[in-house]
């Protein structure tokens, strides 16, 4: 039993990254976490039906697998056991970002490619074993129940979907981390409390990804190669990275509607066209296993929970539930990484300060995510808007950011680029980008 108990019971709906994260946070605060998982069990590493994006590069960024070690240690000890690559960012990374490939330098961080799959195989694994939580698989969420009052969460009512059986359970806190598929804002309706102002950006953005068996005579000093389009003129991208297995993960992207094919001579000509060969010239090298698979995401959606004055009691919402931007920039699994923390801290504060009042949770909870979302949603759309044909509202101070950023990212200075990746990795903030030496390095010396 947790020794520093702010409740008996609290149920999470969903098993992502965010509802695994967060039950791990709440374990330690409550005598009992439920997490509810519409998705059968995972036996194996695999993609899940309830992650239609799971078949595709996900990166794990620095700041997130700090979060990550921080929350659940021994988990990088883990994957690599499992067979993920460690690479030295400058060193073992190639990035063609802006029309230019982002110089090498020295003593860049050190990052880890796997599948999204293996990954949340092994955080799943190591959260599935605190005594205090319960996953329920095969079974969702149909609505929740108030208190007399009308202004608290009180109950979950679970649905069991082969059986069609449904049960009320009763909490003390409700999470929602249960997905872009959210319907929260349904039952808020209902339930009478304002709606979040939604922030939206369509990219018309699609990839195909598939598994390649690593050429036994493969070699270069690159462990893994990206190459992202040069807007607006430029709409295709690629990239592949070693996953375990002896594997890499391939994937080929378009914006505006320029999607890549999933048969495999049209998905080789997509990236033969790309800007610089490298990718294609490494992947047809090797061998495709099994399919490829296709993702289209067509609209990025921020719901801005942070500047409601009334929302439910005992109710919080995380991860792609209140944003969920391109994922082709890969911050989901950070994001949710750090809001799980943001949470950790809070329950903390509660501890520290003799205060086991769980009910005024969310204003704060927002605030504090909403920290983290300002520098994510702007990095992600800041990209999606350089292309004229996506459609939404473009912040007033997007032509002066985006010249910034792009004189940053074609610098071609090393010190440039290792603060560059540092602040991409939210291991900085992008106000470092402003440092003296880098704006001489970045706009002087040439």
């Amino acid at each position: 039993m947790p020794h520093r108990e702010l409740g008996k019971r609290a149920i999470v709906i969903g098993s992502g990254f965010a509802g695994l994260l967060s039950g791990r946070v709440l374990a330690d605060y409550f005598t009992e976490v439920t997490i509810i998982e519409r998705d059968a069990e995972p036996k194996e590493p695999g993609p899940r039906k309830g992650v239609p994006q799971g078949h595709h590069i996900h990166v794990l960024l620095k700041a997130g697998e700090k979060a990550l070690s921080d929350l659940v240690p021994g988990i990088v000890d883990d994957l690599l056991q499992k067979g993920a690559t460690n690479a030295v960012l400058g060193k073992d990374v190639r990035w063609h970002l802006a029309g230019n490939w982002l110089p090498p330098f020295k003593n860049g961080m050190t990052t880890f490619f796997q599948s999204r799959p293996m990954l949340e195989h092994v955080l799943r694994s190591q959260v599935s074993r605190i005594d205090n939580i319960n996953i329920q698989y095969g079974r969702r969420s149909l609505h929740y129940g108030l208190d007399p009052t009308g202004k608290k969460v009180e109950s979950v009512t679970v649905q069991d979907i082969a059986t069609g059986e449904e049960s009320e359970q009763k909490a003390d806190l409700v999470l929602d981390a249960s997905g872009a598929g959210t319907d929260l804002l349904k039952q808020l309706s209902a339930f009478n409390f304002p709606i979040p102002r939604e922030s939206v950006v369509e990219p018309d953005f699609a990839y195909s990804s598939g598994f390649f068996e690593i050429p036994e005579n493969w070699q270069d000093k690159w462990k893994s190669i990206l190459i992202y389009p040069k807007a607006p003129e430029g709409t295709r991208g690629g990239a592949f990275v070693p996953v375990e297995g002896g594997k890499w993960m391939v994937t080929a992207a378009g914006y505006c509607g320029d999607y890549p094919p999933t048969e495999i001579d049209g998905f080789l000509g997509f990236l033969k066209s790309l800007p610089e060969p490298d990718v294609f010239n490494a992947v047809s090298q090797a061998s495709l296993i099994g399919d490829l698979h296709s993702f289209k995401f067509k609209k990025a959606v921020r719901r801005h929970f942070e500047e409601l004055k009334h929302f439910p009691k005992g109710l919080l919402v995380m991860g792609d539930a209140v944003c969920r931007a391109n994922p082709f920039f890969g911050q989901g699994i950070t994001v949710a990484a750090l809001e799980a923390q943001a949470l950790q801290k809070l329950l903390e504060q509660k501890v520290s300060k003799g205060d086991p009042y769980i009910d005024n949770l969310a204003g704060g909870f927002f605030k504090e995510i909403a920290k983290v979302l300002d520098i994510s949603w702007g990095m992600a759309v800041g990209e999606d808007f350089k292309y004229p044909a996506t459609k939404g509202k473009r912040p007033g101070s997007f032509a002066i950011t985006r010249w910034f950023k792009d004189k940053i990212m074609s610098a071609n200075d090393p010190d440039v680029a290792n603060q560059f990746y540092k602040v991409m990795h939210f291991v900085d903030k992008p106000i470092k980008l402003a440092k003296p030496n880098i704006l001489y390095r970045a706009f002087i010396k040439r």
